[in-house]
């Protein structure tokens, strides 16, 4: 891949062999060397089923370009639809190639930075150009992907904030504003620089009315207030700021949620009524807390209410012993920061669910599909997908959307049901939600699931393991990235992530036991399994499945069997959705859809060896 990347990079003038021989085996002999690069060269005739693409003339390498199409030539291409750019262009210049060989990486990272410049200049022209038509949606998708290539480009969030205006959305302005603002500071160590801050100045004063929100692709919003602290020692005064700013930077990093983060830089009164001052700037819930020490004890109460009603939507009392402050601070911004999206969705999903089919906007369709996909049942995802499909439709902005359409796929193919071209729906649409929101780790993590069905393992372990490098405070993605290393056969890295989590929530989703139980498994502990899969963690046919193994495997031999008939039951069940003929009697027919979702045969071997424990046949 990487010998045929630079033969592209070097257009017309072509790559000299004893260049590429030198920079992609810089470590052998020439001889070698050499050998190496016949050895490539043969591989890439193969892999493109003997078409000639590559053109030898003498010492020099080029593609024959009358059959042979590139990407980047859309950079210089003047004729481009600029709708087009904005969907076509994305990520870093051969993104997810690393070798190593350091003339080929030192190529590399010259190209990348060259060829990111020259995206980022096409599509701030592209972006402008939408800007100018109308198209603020476009405009900011633009913006999106520039920030992308490079966090701190002043010139991509300028055209964003300009979007976020052009929307509407004046609230987002400030947001953004403060979010880059921090960015800076913190990682960079310098402020904003003028034009951008009279920028935003000029957009927030062009239209005094009350933030107003685009209908179908607004998330909702929270105000965080910085929590009081009811002591007097200054320490305890700044662990109680710093608590609220990390729970402000944490949440700034979910696409699900707007985040606005104090009082202050809104030009608000401290001093106010909090649901006045949310309402004012168009937040959607307001979280607030105090934080009170007694002796060596710490009690941090939070509440998030709905600003329209008032309503306490959720409330905690964590009482934690006294350590380091650093280490105490950040344990509770953990605690919250997985906490609080997962509130907001099930409010939102609450209401959602009491209005009229035809009223539902699309974040609001998105919200429900995902609340099914939840089930991780196979009956649950084919009504996601009708949510879905419909959230996609009104609004194809909406990377979530994209991401739990591709996901209702995925967990289809789990059960052994998808054919080809609903595979292809799978990686399609999470292609399509990684192009609109690449910086959404849970994107980035749903994109290694899609790889995997489509049977790509060593791309899909790739992609798991750039998100992972990604997630920080992200508990949800950080346990399905676990549950995707199990599915490829990466045990102890897989019980690594998963425990690390459940160190770091008090309180469990049923879908995290439900890999929990899976991990147990294959760890031989049986016992934990039986523990951990029981009532609404068995969610599906596979939690039963382990559970009737674990069970048979401990002597259990009554019980096993009752957990092998909802086995059965289940199974029948999902056939008849699938509309197959419906027989779970044996091993295969019952067990043989699930080899699809283990890399290891023995894996799915394991599983069928704990049925046949329990009384199925093969």
């Amino acid at each position: 891949m990487a010998l045929l990347a630079m033969i592209a990079a070097a257009a017309n003038s072509g790559l000299r062999r004893e260049q590429a021989a030198a920079m992609l085996w810089s470590r052998s002999p020439d001889a070698q060397a050499r050998t190496n690069l016949r050895q490539a060269l043969s591989v890439i005739r193969t892999a493109t089923d003997g078409d000639e693409i590559i053109v030898s003339n003498g010492g020099m390498l080029a593609l024959d370009r009358s059959v042979v199409a590139l990407d980047i030539d859309a950079l210089d291409d003047e004729t481009m639809d600029p709708s087009d750019i904005i969907s076509n262009f994305g990520g870093p210049f051969l993104d997810g190639i690393s070798i190593n060989e350091p003339p080929f990486e030192e190529w590399l990272a010259t190209e990348r930075a060259l060829r990111a410049r020259a995206v980022r200049d096409t599509l701030f022209d592209a972006g402008s150009a939408a800007l100018a038509s109308g198209d603020a949606q476009r405009a900011l998708q633009a913006a999106d992907r520039i920030l992308f290539l490079d966090q701190y480009e002043e010139a991509g969030m300028a055209l964003c904030l300009k979007a976020h205006a052009a929307k509407g959305e004046r609230s987002r302005v400030q947001i953004k504003f403060d979010e880059f603002k921090r960015l800076m500071q913190n990682e960079l160590g310098i402020e904003i620089g003028p034009e951008l801050v009279a920028l935003k100045t000029k957009l927030l004063k062009a239209d005094g009315t009350k933030a107003t929100k685009s209908t179908s692709i607004s998330v909702p919003t929270v105000l965080v207030l910085p929590f009081k602290t009811l002591s007097d020692v200054q320490d305890y005064r700044y662990f109680a700021e710093g608590l609220a700013e990390d729970v402000i930077t944490q949440l700034s990093k979910f696409s699900t949620l707007a985040v606005v983060s104090r009082p202050s830089n809104l030009g608000m009164d401290a001093a106010g009524d909090p649901l006045s001052q949310a309402a004012d700037i168009g937040s959607d819930y307001l979280l607030m807390g105090s934080v009170r020490w007694l002796g060596d004890r710490l009690r941090l109460s939070v509440e998030l209410v709905e600003v329209a009603s008032g309503a306490v939507k959720w409330g905690e009392r964590l009482d934690r012993q006294k350590q380091d402050l650093f280490d105490l601070q950040d344990d509770l911004s953990r605690y919250l920061v997985g906490a609080i999206p997962y509130r907001v969705e099930d409010d939102i999903a609450e209401k959602a669910g009491r209005k009229p089919s035809d009223e539902l906007q699309a974040y609001e369709l998105m919200i429900l599909g995902k609340r099914l996909r939840d089930t991780i049942s196979l009956e649950g995802n084919l009504k996601a997908r009708v949510h879905l499909e419909r959230a996609v439709e009104k609004d194809q902005g909406l990377a979530r959307s994209h991401m739990y359409l591709s996901d209702s796929y995925v967990v289809q193919h789990w059960f052994g049901q998808l054919e080809a071209d609903s595979k292809e729906k799978a990686l399609y649409h999470a292609r399509r939600a990684v192009a609109l929101d690449p910086l959404d780790v849970h994107i980035q993590d749903h994109l290694g699931f899609a790889l995997h069905v489509m049977g790509h393992w060593d791309a899909a372990e790739a992609q798991i393991m750039n998100a992972l490098s990604m997630a920080e405070n992200e508990i949800e993605s950080l346990s399905w990235c676990g549950y995707a290393l199990l599915m490829l056969g990466k045990h102890d890295e897989a019980a690594d992530i998963i425990e690390a989590v459940a160190k770091r929530r008090t309180t469990l989703p049923p879908t995290f036991e439900w890999i929990s139980g899976q991990m147990f498994s294959f760890q031989g502990r049986d016992s934990d399994v039986v523990r951990t899969l029981n009532g609404a963690s068995l969610l599906n046919s596979l939690g039963l499945a382990f559970r009737a193994g674990a069970q048979a495997r401990l002597g259990m031999s009554e019980e096993a069997l009752f957990t092998l008939a909802e086995f059965k039951e289940a199974r029948v069940r999902d056939q008849h959705l699938s509309g197959l003929r419906a027989d779970a009697d044996t091993i295969e027919t019952a067990l043989g859809g699930f080899r699809t979702m283990w890399r290891r045969p023995d894996d799915w071997e394991h599983i069928a060896q704990g049925l046949r424990l329990a009384g199925l046949p093969d």
